[in-house]
């Protein structure tokens, strides 16, 4: 059985008879429930039923009697914080010599907002309206007429302690809830702040790539171009097969320098929101077939089949030609790279049940676990270390060629299986394209 302490008021009582005063002692002293006879009930409850889980012992009121208004203001201004609450004060309104019950409450009211006042007098020379506008609010300002009757005070009591406690819970949550508001605020305030100095720094840090990278592109460029030139011996014969195979690697390493340095100057400028976008309407199987063509050189030197499954023929594609090309060449380079000997690779077209039109990449590589998927388009990541060894780049591919399709009003989704292959999908909405649905095959390489 849990105990639970009784709460314990304090009932403020002003006025100039004594004999009322011992009235007031007499009925509000009754309002104290009886220890031995609450003692019975519960021990006879207790072999019944069993101990109650918690108890809730009733309150109990204690009165403070005053002679007149300056004693009781004095009362309730003298109240240590630890000291038991006036849930209610009755004042009688006329108690000469000194100030009055209508002038007692307006002070009590400037000292405790929170106190019920009761008026009691048989008689009075301030209207009602008067006196609420002396000791608002009015919903804590009440009135019973002399002589009183004991139950009629013992109600008041009762109820207006009752509102007390249900004033002082409602007002203390309140305040909880406002306090937790304000953290809330602080702690959003403090969010958006940081949000806003990182996407301020993450802006810098864009334009400071696209700067760099455009420096490095240009040097870079000459070395490419003389480098090739002097492998193909334009101005006299090289001499030694070995500056031929150094020749050759300067190129290579290069080309695929450079290639990074494009990949990361794409990404810087698509995050600060410079990279411009040309959309015009575009033949589709001209799109694809042009990368195939470009990409079959690679996929045969890695042993690999790349063929085209066209089922939306003649489509003319609102896009960009140049990224969408870029675009592609990313897919199917990452597809033929991913890919063992022997394996294929296939780009698709086709027209979904809701209209959409879709460009797939699909192959047989090594995949994907799932685990990995939520990494994919991150940019600079690659599934593991060893990968990024094995297969080189910069893991920047997929990143780019989401973002590059999403600017130009298409959705790019990846399917993969470790160990079976993946598929990258791309999906633009019926309001992007016109197209002739038909299957048939071409390329094979």
């Amino acid at each position: 059985m849990t105990a639970v302490t009784a709460d314990a008021f304090r009932i403020l009582v002003a006025d100039d008879e004594r004999a009322v005063l011992d009235a007031y002692r007499t009925v509000l002293c009754a309002i104290n429930p009886s220890s031995g006879k609450g003692s019975a009930i519960e021990s006879l409850e207790a072999k019944l039923f069993g101990p109650p889980s918690t108890v809730e012992p009733a309150s109990t009121f204690s009165p403070v009697l005053c002679r007149g208004g300056e004693e009781a203001v004095e009362t309730i201004r003298s109240r240590r914080p630890e000291d038991p609450a006036f849930p209610v004060a009755f004042l009688d309104v006329r108690m000469p010599p000194g100030i009055d019950g209508i002038e007692t409450a307006a002070r009590i009211r400037a000292l405790d907002p929170e106190i019920n006042i009761v008026i009691v007098t048989g008689y009075s020379d301030s209207h009602p309206r008067e006196i609420a506008q002396r000791v608002p609010p009015l919903d804590k300002l009440f009135y019973i007429s002399k002589p009183f009757q004991k139950m009629e005070l013992q109600q008041f009591v009762l109820a207006l302690t009752a509102k007390w406690k249900s004033d002082r819970a409602s007002r203390l949550l309140n305040q909880e809830l406002s306090r937790r508001c304000q953290e809330l605020e602080a702690a959003h305030a403090e969010v958006v702040t940081a949000c806003e100095r990182a996407e301020f720094a993450n802006h810098t840090k864009s334009e400071f790539l696209a700067n760099m990278s455009h420096e490095l592109r240009t040097p870079l460029n000459a070395v490419i171009g003389f480098t090739d030139i002097m492998r193909a011996e334009a101005f006299g014969p090289i001499g030694n097969d070995r500056y031929r195979e150094y020749l050759d690697d300067i190129y290579y390493s290069g080309k695929h320098l450079l290639q990074m340095i494009n990949d990361l100057l794409d990404l810087s400028t698509i995050e600060i929101g410079k990279l411009r976008i040309n959309i015009e309407s575009i033949s589709l199987d001209d799109v694809i077939g042009g990368v195939a063509s470009l990409m079959r050189i690679q996929a045969e030197q890695a042993e690999i089949e790349l063929r085209q499954e066209h089922r939306a023929e003649r489509v003319r594609l609102h896009a960009d030609e140049h990224r969408l090309r870029q675009v592609l060449v990313n897919l199917l380079s990452n597809a033929i790279k991913f890919t063992p000997r022997s394996g294929h690779v296939i780009v698709a077209t086709d027209i979904d049940s809701d209209g959409n039109l879709s460009i797939s990449v699909s192959d047989t590589g090594i995949g994907m676990s799932p685990s990995d998927l939520s990494l994919v388009f991150a940019p600079f990541q690659q599934i593991d270390q060893v990968m990024a060894r094995r297969y080189g780049g910069a893991g920047l591919g997929l990143t780019i060629a989401k973002n590059l399709t999403e600017l130009q009003g298409g959705a790019l989704t990846l399917a993969s299986e470790l160990g079976k292959g993946t598929t990258v999908t791309l999906r633009f909405p019926p309001d992007h394209y016109s197209a002739k649905s038909e299957l048939y095959l071409v390329a094979k390489g």
